[in-house]
Order: structure tokens, then sequence, then C-alpha cells
């Protein structure tokens, strides 16, 4: 039988925590490979009567490590390498089953989940990652703009600032911001006979609206500077925020100031 199944106690699940802080650098004959006690998928290889590792019980089988063998110390190197981009892998599919992720969030998951794994085994884990297509920046960056602009719209500065974060390259961001974009105004102009209004402005009203009356006792240069921080923040441009903060002013007033043409002296907060 090449495994023997047997049970540890806490001296094994010690040299476990030591293996997670260094990896084994020795080299031998092994003695024994036995199967875990709590996760039969996996399986310790001792050397020299000594616990010195372990490995996914599919690795052990499909290299035949086995008592007896004579292990030198670049093969174990290499077997735990193989370990860690079989355990990367799998780490890296569940992350990606609960959302989509970004290939550089993907990369730091993996360097905190196994800090001793080369940055050679992580490409490499990254790079199958990607030719099995769980793994694209521009699908990830359009999955999270056309997320945002369904539960939580904001304008495209924001999206930029928020994809920049989760470290996309920027030309990718750029291109899928500006195709969401010109597909939400296709579909809009589709609406309204082929002139409808500017989306991501008609976008900006609709939150200003929402806001107005927290700021309905200002006079105009409060309410010009606090609506229009609000919607600086949410991503909307200067452009922008100017115009939908004149027209929701007067919405809430009926009326149009002779302070407005003053704005520019008053900025946002």
């Amino acid at each position: 039988m090449p495994f023997q199944r047997k049970s540890f106690g806490s001296k094994k699940n010690s040299l476990e925590t030591q293996e997670a802080r260094q990896p084994y650098n020795g080299e031998g004959k092994v003695s024994r490979v036995e199967y875990q006690k709590t996760n039969p998928d996996r399986v310790n290889i001792f050397i020299e009567d000594e616990y010195a590792f372990s490995l996914a019980a599919i690795l052990v089988a499909e290299r035949r490590v086995k008592a007896g063998d004579y292990l030198k110390r670049e093969d174990i190197a290499e077997l735990q390498e193989a370990d860690f981009y079989n355990k990367g892998l799998s780490a890296g599919l569940q992350q990606l089953a609960m959302r989509p992720h970004s290939e550089a969030e993907i990369k730091t998951f993996l360097r905190k989940k196994y800090p001793l794994a080369t940055t050679e085994t992580i490409e490499k884990v990254v790079d199958r990652l990607r030719e099995l297509n769980y793994l694209n920046d521009a699908s990830f960056a359009k999955f999270w703009v056309e997320n945002r602009s369904a539960f939580s719209p904001r304008g495209r500065n924001l999206l930029k600032q928020e994809l920049l974060q989760k470290r996309v390259p920027r030309d990718i961001i750029e291109a899928v911001i500006q195709s969401h974009m010109e597909e939400q105004q296709a579909e809009s102009d589709e609406e309204n006979d082929g002139d409808g209004p500017n989306v991501e402005e008609n976008q900006a009203l609709e939150l200003a609206r929402k806001k107005s009356r927290s700021y309905a006792a200002e006079d105009w240069p409060g309410f010009y500077r606090k609506m229009g921080g609000f919607l600086l923040r949410r991503g909307y441009d200067y452009g922008i925020t100017g115009r939908v903060t004149k027209q929701i002013w007067q919405e809430l007033k009926g009326q149009v100031t002779i302070d407005m043409e003053e704005d520019a002296e008053i900025g946002f907060e």
C-alpha cells in the first residue's frame, strides 16, 4: 500500500504550522507517506522517520512519491512549488466563484494566502486562470461598471478611480467606460427618437433630486457648495456638476438667482 491511514496528535499539527512558516529544505529517504486525519485530500511526507512536509494526494499520486524514494533537495523544492500551484489554482477558482476580481486582486490574494510560493508560481496560477477565461480585466471592468450603474450610480471619474484602485490597466478602464456610456446613450436616443438626454448628466440629476432636500434650507452659495461637492464626490465632472446644481436649485426654489452668475467664485465643498 503506497499510503497509510494513520492519525497524528498535536505534534503533527505543530509541525504543519512550522511548515507554513518555512518550507522544508532538506533531503533524504521517504520513510512514510500518510493521509492527514483532518484532510484526506492531503498527505504528510516523512523523511528519515521525521515529518517533513505535506502535499496534495493527487500530486503524490501523479509524481508517484512513495516510501523508499530518495528525494534530493531540488526534487522536494519542485514538489512543494507544484503543490503551491495546485493550492493556488484551487483557491483562485474559489475566490473568483464568489465574484469577479481583477488580475491584481487575485495576485495579492494568492501572495497573502501563500507567502512562501515563488513569484513564478503565482504568475503560473494567474496565467492558467486567464487561459481558462476565469480572469479577464476587461470583463471585470465591464462587470464593475454595469453593477455600479445598476445599483449605485456614479460618474465616470469615480468609476475610473475605483478601477484604478483595483489596479486595472488605465487603457482598459477608459475603453470599457467609454463603451458603456455609448451603449447607454444609444439606448436613451432610441427611446427618445434619436434625441435622448445626456445619460451621465441625467443620472446626476436623479441623484441630485434625491439629495436636494438635505440642502433645501441653504442660500444659493451654500447650496452650490454642498450640492456641487456631493456630485463631484460621486464622480461627475465640473461641467455636469455646475449645470445640474443650477437646474436643481431652479426646481427647488422655482427661480433663478443673480448670484448664480458668480458660481465660479463660490467653489465646491
